[in-house]
C-alpha cells in the first residue's frame, strides 16, 4: 500500500511561473504574462475550468487587468487566502473574481470593502469618493448592488450627504447616468442637496449665454422629485425655478420642455396633497417599502398644501378635497395656510357664508369650539367668528359628546418629532364602555414608523401588542381617528399635524416642519379624536 501523502493547501505557490507545471498563460495588460496551473485555477473558477477542460485553451485573455491584479488572483486561488487589497487594485481584483466566478473571493472582496468603510472615522472627500465610485462601478458593470448599501450607509451615517453631493456635482457634465442615479438615491427625500448645486450649474449656463440646457442638468430635472424640494425646502425650489424661467427665454429649443418640468412639479405637489397615500414610482431603495399604506394608518397625517394658492382657492380646495374628512381637518388646513402666508385678519362676512355652505354640503360633524384654540389663531377674526357660531361649533360639549371621543396620551414627550426618531407607542386610555366586561382598561395604542423607514402612524389592532391591563375594542377603527398635538405648558395650545407633509431625516435628525420649531414648551401630549358612527 502506498503511504499517505500530506499535500499543503498552498503547495502550488512554489511552482508559480514554472513553464513545466504551469501550462496556462494569463495575458495581463501591457503584454505581461502570468503563468499558472490550469488544474488549481479550475478548482476555484468554473469559467476557467470550462475554458481549459472543454475548450482546451492554453491561454486566457486578461488584458484589461493589471499584472499585479492578475497575480493576486492567482495567489489567492493557490493559497485560499486574500490579503488586504489596496484601493488601486480593488476594482480589478473584485471584477476578476466576478468575471471568473471565484465566489469565495467575491465574498472576501465585499467584506474587505465593508471593513474599509467601517474603518473611516473622519474620512476625506477622497475616501468617500472611493466608496461611492466603486459602488457605481459594480452596479453599472456587474449589475450588483452588493457595495451600494455599504457606501451610501457610510455617507449617511457621517451626515455627509450634502457636502458629498455638492462636491460630486462640481463636474456634473462629465458624470454618467448611473452616477447621477446613485446621487439621486443618496439624496433621498432631501432633494435640496441636489437642487442647490444644480441651480448653480444652470445659473452658470445662463451667464455663458448657452442656448440649450446641459444634458445632465436635464437628466436631474427629469428624475429628481422636485415637488419634495418645494414642500420641504421652499427657498431652494423657488431659486431653481427662477433660473428655469430665465432659461426658458434664452434656451428657446428647451422652453417647452422646461414648462413641462414646472407643470409636472406642480402636479406632483397636488398629488401629494390630495392623494398622500399614492406610492412614488421612484422611491429610494434605502427606504422602507411604502407602495401601499397600511389600512390601519391614521388618515389625517402627512398631507400637504400648495401655499401659492390664494385664500379663495385654498378654501375651495379644502372644501372639495376628498382627503379632508372632517371639519376639524378643514380648519387645520386653513390655519396652516394662513400661518404660512401670514394671514391674520380676514373679513368674516366675506368668507363665513362659504364655510357654512361647505360644512352643509360635506355633512361634517360639528366640533367643540375649544378645539379651535389653535396656535396664533385666537387673534384671528375669522376663527373667533366661527367659534361663536352655533352651526359649525357647539359651545356645549354635552350636545356633541356622543359624536366623538377625545383623549390624551398617558405620557409627555420632549417634542412632537421625537416619536419619529424610533418606533414609539402612544397609549390612550378610554373611558370604560358601559357594556364592556373585559378585565382592565379600554384603550388604544398607536405605533409610529420611524422617519428613516418612511414615517407613519398606525393603529395597533393585535391584542398581543396591548399590556395585560389594557384591551382594544374592534369598533375603534383607524379611518375614524384624528391625531393632533397639545402643549402642556400653555393652555389650549393645540398644534394641528395634518398638513405638515412627511417627516424626513435631515442633518442626522428628524425634520418635519418649520412651524413645529416655532413652538415653545417641553411637555407635549398627543391628542386623539375618535369619531363615532
Amino acid at each position: 500500500m502506498a503511504p499517505n501523502v500530506s499535500v499543503p493547501m498552498n503547495f502550488g505557490l512554489k511552482l508559480l511561473d514554472s513553464p513545466t507545471h504551469n501550462t496556462l498563460q494569463l495575458k495581463a495588460s501591457q503584454g505581461a504574462v502570468v503563468r499558472a496551473s490550469s488544474v488549481i485555477l479550475s478548482f476555484n473558477s468554473p469559467v476557467i475550468d470550462h475554458m481549459t477542460t472543454s475548450l482546451h485553451l492554453t491561454s486566457v485573455d486578461m488584458e484589461e487587468f493589471s499584472e499585479e491584479a492578475v497575480r493576486y488572483f492567482v495567489d489567492a486561488a493557490y493559497s485560499g487566502q486574500s490579503p488586504p487589497i489596496s484601493r488601486n487594485l480593488f476594482r480589478d481584483i473584485h471584477k476578476l473574481a466576478n468575471v471568473f466566478q471565484m465566489s469565495w473571493l467575491v465574498t472576501r472582496c465585499v467584506q474587505q470593502f465593508t471593513d474599509i468603510a467601517q474603518s473611516l472615522q473622519e474620512p476625506s472627500y477622497e475616501d468617500l469618493l472611493f466608496l461611492f465610485d466603486e459602488a457605481v462601478y459594480v452596479l453599472s458593470q456587474l449589475k450588483s448592488r452588493e457595495l451600494v448599501e455599504t457606501a451610501l450607509s457610510k455617507i449617511r451615517t457621517l451626515n455627509e450627504e450634502q457636502n458629498f453631493i455638492r462636491n460630486y456635482l462640481v463636474d456634473l457634465n462629465s458624470l454618467s447616468t448611473q452616477q447621477l442615479d446613485l446621487i439621486i438615491e443618496l439624496a433621498g427625500t432631501s432633494v435640496e442637496y441636489i437642487v442647490e448645486p444644480l441651480t448653480e450649474q444652470l445659473t452658470a449656463s445662463l451667464e455663458k449665454g448657452e442656448d440649450k440646457v446641459p444634458v445632465n442638468c436635464k437628466y436631474l430635472l427629469e428624475n429628481c422629485k422636485l415637488h419634495l424640494c418645494q414642500i420641504h425646502h421652499k427657498r431652494s425650489s423657488e431659486q431653481l425655478f427662477d433660473v428655469i424661467q430665465k432659461l426658458s427665454d434664452q434656451c428657446l429649443e428647451d422652453s417647452k420642455w422646461l414648462l413641462q418640468i414646472y407643470r409636472k412639479t406642480i402636479g406632483d405637489i397636488l398629488k401629494v396633497a390630495v392623494f398622500p397615500g399614492l406610492p412614488d414610482k421612484a422611491e429610494s431603495s434605502d427606504r422602507a417599502d411604502t407602495s401601499t399604506l397600511s389600512p390601519n394608518s391614521i388618515p389625517n397625517l402627512f398631507h400637504a398644501i400648495d401655499f401659492k394658492m390664494s385664500f379663495d382657492e385654498v378654501v375651495d380646495w379644502l372644501g372639495n378635497c376628498t382627503e379632508v374628512t372632517s371639519l376639524f381637518m378643514f380648519f387645520e388646513g386653513l390655519w396652516t395656510w394662513m400661518l404660512t402666508n401670514n394671514y391674520k385678519y380676514l373679513s368674516p362676512a366675506e368668507v363665513f357664508p362659504r364655510l357654512i355652505e361647505i360644512i352643509e354640503r360635506r355633512g361634517w360633524t360639528d366640533i367643540y369650539h375649544c378645539l379651535l384654540n389653535i396656535w396664533r389663531c385666537e387673534k384671528n377674526d375669522l376663527i373667533s367668528t366661527v367659534q361663536n357660531n352655533e352651526k359649525p361649533c357647539s359651545t356645549h360639549f354635552d350636545e356633541i359628546k356622543s359624536k366623538y371621543i377625545s383623549v390624551y396620551t398617558r405620557e409627555t414627550f420632549k417634542n412632537v418629532t421625537s416619536i419619529f426618531e424610533k418606533e414609539t407607542k402612544l397609549y390612550f386610555d378610554i373611558r370604560r364602555k358601559r357594556n364592556c366586561l373585559t378585565y382592565g382598561r379600554c384603550g388604544v395604542i398607536l405605533k409610529t414608523v420611524p422617519a428613516k423607514d418612511g414615517a407613519n402612524v398606525v393603529l395597533c389592532t393585535d391584542p398581543a401588542e396591548y399590556p395585560d391591563d389594557m384591551h382594544f375594542h374592534k369598533e375603534f377603527q383607524a379611518k375614524d381617528m384624528h391625531l393632533t398635538a397639545y402643549n402642556f405648558d400653555s393652555l389650549f395650545f393645540h398644534i394641528p399635524l395634518s398638513w405638515f407633509g412627511t417627516p424626513v431625516i435631515k442633518d442626522g435628525s428628524v425634520y418635519w416642519s418649520e412651524m413645529l420649531y416655532k413652538c415653545s414648551g417641553s411637555q407635549w401630549y398627543f391628542y386623539l379624536i375618535i369619531y363615532l358612527a
